[in-house]
């Protein structure tokens, strides 16, 4: 029982999509491809993830939707986002770390 509710509460502290109140940190956004930057804490602090990234298309009835299926074209703005989400992560990293070595 212990353990499902660790469980359980693990899940809470993760963002996972529609079910998350928490806002993201950043976002890297290429074309419609999109990469949501997440804070978490560990044992050392805060530390950053990047979500899976999502691709915005629009169905036939004209709604927006995410979607996980990428094509041909949409991989050089997959490959372009992934890169902002790492220079992204990098520099909130050491904006914490200089932030940190002030104090």
């Amino acid at each position: 029982m212990a353990q499902s509710q660790a469980a359980t509460a693990a899940n809470d502290e993760q963002p996972s999509g529609s079910f998350s109140k928490k806002a993201p940190v950043a976002k890297a956004k290429h074309g419609k491809v999109e990469i949501a930057i997440w804070p978490n804490e560990g044992a050392n602090g805060t530390f950053y993830t990047a979500s899976a990234p999502t691709i915005r298309y629009q169905d036939e009835k004209g709604d927006f939707k995410d979607g996980s299926s990428f094509g041909r074209h949409d991989l050089l703005d997959l490959a372009e986002a992934a890169r902002e989400a790492a220079l992204k992560i990098r520099d909130l990293s050491r904006s914490k770390a200089e932030a940190q070595g002030r104090s």
